[in-house]
């Protein structure tokens, strides 16, 4: 043993330019999953991207106007509140298309559930019959900032200041209403109230639920919607935008396979000499391997570490888009995951690929060239 570690640490003093290439060539690979793994999660599911920017609520209830919300804030597992919000169900048409909209009073802009601007800005007071659309329904009615929403049957008219995304189930024609934000005096005559609540553990919605019915009371509850039904809806809607994603990465992981072989094969080919002089000094082929083993292995370790570790600390701080993913993918539930798996995959592929490389092709290579390349004709082992 004492002599594979002076061999590797003599390797390492005389090969410091190669050694640091395959610690950077790791680093980078390792680096480059790690991002394109933030960029598919940030591409796949824009509703996870939308709820963890916004900070939204896992539980929405639509209640009567006389239910006392202010005794949720006290049930278990209740982290935070957001509202109560007056709402009122009605219908608005632009340039000859209806949808039916929940109008939703909102004084100021919400700390939590606070919804991303697309285009525009958020309510003004300066405008007292502005609103805000969600971007699904400005979709489906072909809307943008300063167009004029219509109530049929009535005289009022509302002005588009802006579009958002919102993690809330959205809008279908028929089955959903969209969700349109206006400050309370655009909500005259309110039918309702709409209350969030973000909980300290996402996994007990459906006791949290069942309890705020216990304390409001069955007949208060008009309507509940949970964030595991915003995000199954979503996620049906881009199933195949992640399936195509998702080749495009499979195909990056073979390609990124491709280049750690050659590289490593590149390098043992480029030390035959070394392995010839090896085996004549007494090591065996079984310790040859091991030492090219080990030593790759604590290369590849080492640049994997530092990628997790600078795309951990430095990911999200990168400009643009790119570094918005990050900052979301950071937020996700299968980020820790993520950022474990791949790191360790990526050095025990490493491994396998190096133990196959080195035992297949250039050790017996090395073996055939140590005894005709060595002074005296030295004997093959």
């Amino acid at each position: 043993m004492r002599a594979t570690l002076r061999w590797a640490h003599s390797d390492l003093r005389t090969h410091r330019g190669e050694a640091l290439f395959l610690v950077l060539a790791t680093a980078g690979i390792v680096a480059s999953l790690l991002l394109a793994t933030a960029l598919f999660g940030y591409a796949t599911n824009p509703w996870q991207r939308v709820f963890t920017q916004s900070h939204g609520a896992h539980v929405w209830l639509h209640t009567d106007k006389a239910a006392d919300t202010g005794k949720l804030a006290d049930l278990a597992g209740v982290d935070s509140l957001t509202g109560p919000y007056p709402t009122a169900a009605t219908t608005v048409s632009s340039r000859g298309s209806r949808a039916a909209v929940e109008l939703r009073g909102t004084p100021e802009r919400p700390s939590a559930d606070r919804p991303p601007i697309v285009s525009g800005h958020w309510l003004d007071p300066s405008t007292p019959n502005g609103v805000v659309l969600e971007s699904r329904l400005a979709r489906a009615l072909l809307t943008e900032p300063g167009d004029t929403l219509t109530v049929p049957g009535t005289a009022r008219e509302l002005t588009v200041v802006g579009l958002a995304d919102s993690a809330e189930p959205r809008y279908r024609p028929g089955e959903q209403p969209g969700l349109v934000w206006a400050l309370p005096s655009a909500v005259p005559d309110p039918g309702g109230q709409v209350i969030g609540l973000r909980l300290t553990d996402p996994g007990d919605t459906s006791y949290v639920v069942q309890r705020a019915v216990t304390v409001l009371g069955s007949g208060a509850i008009g309507e509940v919607s949970t964030w595991q039904q915003a995000r199954a809806e979503a996620q049906g809607d881009n199933r195949l935008l992640g399936q195509v994603l998702g080749l495009f990465g499979l195909g990056a992981l073979v390609a990124a396979g491709f280049a750690v072989h050659g590289a490593i094969g590149t390098r043992i080919r480029g030390h035959l000499r070394d392995l010839s002089v090896l085996k004549a000094i007494g090591f065996t082929p079984g310790q040859v391997v091991r030492i090219f083993l080990l030593q790759h292995l604590a290369y590849a370790l080492l640049g994997a570490l530092a990628a997790a570790g600078l795309a951990e600390a430095l990911g999200s701080r990168i400009p643009g888009r790119l570094g918005d993913a990050v900052g979301v993918w950071q937020g996700l539930p299968g980020h820790t995951v993520a950022l474990l798996v791949i790191p360790a995959a990526a050095v025990l592929f490493i491994g396998i690929d190096r133990d196959q490389t080195g035992g297949g092709v250039p050790v017996p290579q090395a073996g055939r060239e140590g005894g005709e390349g060595l002074p005296h004709g030295g004997q093959r082992l």
